[in-house]
């Protein structure tokens, strides 16, 4: 029986020889370069990370390991808002590079938005984490949202909405709640969809400009007012319906004086804008005279003694109640007002 044995040839021998040894070696190779960049990371990231807020006060947005380099690359951005790149020696924990990168300013971004959009800027924010801006951007009754690269300053988002009028309501509480004063005119100026409203507080007047389609406050003044007084108000009532002033109070809260003047059998309520002066709105009622039992207890308050006689009258055009009392052997005559019971000289 014959047995066949494979014979490999001497070149083929020397070949696998050859491979079985550089496979030997290269995984030797490998396990050695493993081995040294294992023994150059001496560092770790959190580490990295604060010997880098060391040498550059900011907030770290980024860390990333450069294994071929053996560094960590560290994005930082400083308190006044610029971009530092610093590279820290995983292996030695020094700083062996740093790069300034900065970031643009929130006038360079404004200045910026403002060639690009005609509207008025009405915020901006920054956010340290994205190197991103966020502004607000009115223009009429459009309201822009735009996010702007930190680094480039170009607009990488842009939201648009249309704005709604706000009420007048809504912008007198808005006000009120502001200046906490009494708004004594409030017009609205549509080609510039603005209101612009008038406050009065104690004796300072504001005059305030809104835009009216976000409620901001586009321009204020103020300005010292001199309001009428109560002797002022009753003088330019009595200027208008002579008579006897029965009552003067003031509004401070509506900056109105209220007069009420009687004459001959008239009530006259006149309303007087404290600080113009004008007569805005005045109401009459008819009176009835008071009852004689009425002026009784008037005229015994004024006097004791027993009422013997009263007499209704016409005396320069008043209505007058004539009142004729006795106490003892005195007798005394008093005269009042049929309608206010005011007593008459």
């Amino acid at each position: 029986m014959i047995k066949w044995v494979k014979v490999l040839s001497t070149s083929a021998l020397g070949a696998a020889v050859a491979f079985s040894s550089i496979t030997t070696s290269h995984a030797a190779e490998m396990q050695t370069a493993k081995a040294e960049t294992t023994e150059h990371v001496s560092i770790s990231q959190a580490q990295a990370n604060g010997i880098a807020l060391q040498d550059c006060k900011g907030t770290v947005t980024s860390t990333e390991f450069k294994q071929e380099s053996s560094v960590y690359v560290i994005t930082i951005v400083t308190n006044n808002l610029e971009q530092r790149i610093v590279e820290v020696s995983a292996s030695t924990g020094k700083v062996v590079k740093k790069q300034e990168v900065k970031l643009w300013t929130q006038n360079q971004v404004k200045e910026s938005i403002s060639k690009q959009y005609t509207g008025a800027i009405q915020s901006i924010t920054f956010n340290k984490e994205t190197h991103e801006y966020t502004l607000t951007v009115v223009d009429g009754k459009v309201e822009y949202t735009l996010t702007v690269d930190g680094l480039t300053g170009k607009v990488i988002h842009e939201n648009k909405k249309e704005l709604q009028l706000i009420s007048e309501q809504k912008i007198k509480e808005t006000i009120v709640k502001q200046y906490s004063g009494y708004v004594y005119s409030l017009e609205f100026k549509e080609s510039a969809s603005q209101y612009v409203a008038v406050i009065l507080k104690d004796s300072t007047q504001y005059t305030v400009t809104l835009d009216a389609f976000t409620g901001k406050v586009v321009n204020t003044s103020q300005q010292a007012v001199k309001l009428l007084t109560r002797q002022d108000a009753k003088d330019l009532a009595l200027a208008t319906y002579a008579g006897k002033v029965k009552m003067v109070e003031y509004d401070q809260t509506a900056a109105i004086f209220t007069v009420k003047i009687i004459k001959d059998n008239t009530e006259y309520t006149v309303t007087i804008d404290a600080v113009s002066g004008e007569i805005t709105h005045v109401k009459h009622d008819k009176l009835q005279p008071l009852t004689e039992t009425a002026v009784k207890v008037l005229a015994l308050k004024h006097q004791e003694g027993k009422v013997e006689h009263i007499e209704l009258i016409t005396e320069n055009s008043i209505t007058v109640y004539v009142v004729t009392l006795v106490s003892g052997s005195k007798q005394q005559t008093l005269k009042f007002d049929a309608y206010t019971g005011q007593e008459c000289s």
